[in-house]
């Protein structure tokens, strides 16, 4: 069983092929490094994140005669285990009774904590997980990029060699 030496236009076809892996990986790592920066910023405190829960909240309590609106605030505040946007002063400001799902079933106090904060503790953890993922991947893009580089220049070291020895 013998290899035959590799054409010229067949050691090119390997090397661009494997240029286009390199630069997918490099895409790769520059789109989950970014993911990562948007899902982590957006998901925190002090974000882009809580005035809209904050402002979807206060229109779901205004709205609450509405059958859909105060289904939607009870499936929130019953399955979160909170009480309006900033607690239970919302309700208070707004003119409205304060409903069964803001109160603890045991004790019958509102829950203290209103749901933009209980929401982005929720989804803090759930897109550190995520974020973290990301990373990981990231670094995995990282090493196969170093790999890659790594056999382009094997393999431009045994071309350069089986020319000299051709000659």
């Amino acid at each position: 069983f013998t290899t035959q030496p590799l054409k010229d236009d067949q050691i090119q076809i390997k090397f661009l092929s494997l240029f286009q892996y390199i630069g997918t990986q490099v895409l790769s790592f520059i789109f989950g490094l970014s993911g990562s920066a948007v899902l982590l910023d957006n998901s925190a405190r002090d974000s882009h994140f809580q005035p809209r829960i904050r402002e979807s909240m206060r229109r779901l309590i205004m709205n609450a005669h509405h059958d859909q609106s105060r289904q939607t605030l009870a499936m929130i505040q019953e399955n979160v285990g909170c009480c309006g946007a900033d607690g239970a002063t919302d309700y208070l400001s707004l003119q409205q009774p304060l409903p069964s799902q803001c109160r603890d079933t045991v004790t019958g106090n509102p829950f203290f904590h209103g749901c933009v904060d209980e929401l982005t503790w929720f989804f803090e953890e759930k897109c550190g997980w995520i974020a973290g993922l990301a990373m990981a991947i990231c670094m995995i893009n990282v090493l196969s990029i170093v790999l890659s580089t790594v056999l382009i220049q094997a393999l431009k070291k045994e071309e350069e060699a089986s020319d000299s020895y051709r000659r």
